[in-house]
């Protein structure tokens, strides 16, 4: 059987280039129904490759583009996941912090694979807004002790949380905090530490799991939990800790600090003051981030795996949007990677 072949059918992709793009024009061109055309331009796999590409080159000469606007409405569905960032201040989490990008990263690439949008914003602008146009709402941190994250998802939209299961009753993925405090701690114990120091805001949940992971090891050790000192999830925030540790005269060989940045930050003030790293003070980190790997000396660091992440948040919220029960994984795995600031 020969294949059948399309060809442009009159008018002429000229003829139409002075003309608004519609359906129909496309249809024509390319010799299909405008059934077809829909089918394809949505990547169906009822249209043959071929069939396809062809609707495709036409719709590209010609300028046109769904109308997803239309879609939406007949849809009642925006095809849209709201991001929202749980708190961005240059103090506290910079728009710049390597996790963030990588969970973004992450998100869109998965978002995009299901052609969805992702609309990306912070906490106080979505709550102070009455028209965020989405199906669901995907938010990155909870706020202290959760409260930030509930108050998103009492707006009403399906909601998942990364960061850590706690109280709330909501949807919420996250990695297994409390292993990655253990695997710390354990890490440090093996190489003979015995005077802990740990950096972070317990008020976060996550911070706390972590900071529970330490206490755990240690209280089945010599060793001991000499400090646990709030600080912001930044580099400066590490520095200013660590410098007024110093001050004070509290003694310690080992820090485990709750992120990349703040430990990156502990370093700073170490190096400062003559202390050597890993020698007199070791030191490990939080995510894995590229500033793990570029901190001088490069810091061990607790890695989450963000791919899995992005994956896990997009079902479980496209879940609820289609009102699916789905089981909400469990923790995520984490891994220690070792590098120099602990092993000399």
């Amino acid at each position: 059987m020969s294949k059948r072949k399309y060809v442009l059918a009159a008018p002429k992709v000229s003829d139409v280039a002075h003309q608004r793009p519609t359906m129909e024009m496309v249809a024509e061109l390319a010799g299909v129904s405008k059934i077809t055309v829909s089918r394809a331009l949505r990547d169906s796999a009822l249209v043959r490759p071929e069939v396809r590409e062809r609707i495709v080159e036409v719709a590209r000469e010609i300028g046109y583009r769904l109308n997803t606007t239309a879609r939406s409405l007949r849809t009642q569905r925006t095809h849209t996941i709201a991001v929202v960032i749980e708190k961005l201040v240059d103090g506290d989490r910079p728009a710049t912090d390597p996790i963030l990008l990588l969970v973004l990263g992450s998100l869109l690439e998965s978002l995009a694979a299901i052609d969805h949008v992702m609309l990306v914003t912070t906490s106080d602008l979505f709550l102070a807004s009455n028209n965020v146009s989405a199906d669901g709402v995907i938010m990155l941190g909870q706020g202290e002790r959760g409260g930030r994250a509930a108050e998103v998802a009492a707006c009403g939209l399906p909601t998942v949380i990364w960061g850590h299961a706690g109280d709330t009753g909501l949807a919420v993925v996250g990695s297994d905090n409390r292993k990655g405090g253990e695997l710390a701690a354990s890490h440090l114990l093996e190489i003979g530490r015995q005077r802990f120091v740990f950096l972070g805001n317990p008020k976060h949940p996550e911070v706390a799991s972590r900071l529970d992971g330490v206490r755990g090891v240690l209280a089945e050790s010599s060793a001991m939990l000499v400090k646990a000192s709030a600080c912001d999830f930044s580099r400066p925030a590490g520095q200013r800790v660590v410098a007024d540790l110093l001050d004070d005269g509290v003694q310690f060989d080992a820090v485990i600090a709750a992120s990349d940045q703040i430990a990156a930050g502990a370093c700073d003030a170490l190096s400062a003051r003559g202390v050597a790293i890993p020698g007199d003070v070791a030191v490990v980190g939080y995510d894995d981030s590229s500033i793990a790997l570029s901190n001088i000396p490069p810091l061990t660091s607790i890695r989450q795996d963000w791919a899995l992440a992005g994956r896990a948040l997009v079902e479980v919220v496209l879940s609820l949007i289609n009102n699916r029960e789905s089981e909400v994984p469990g923790p995520l795995p984490v891994e220690l990677a070792v590098r120099a600031s602990t092993i000399g």
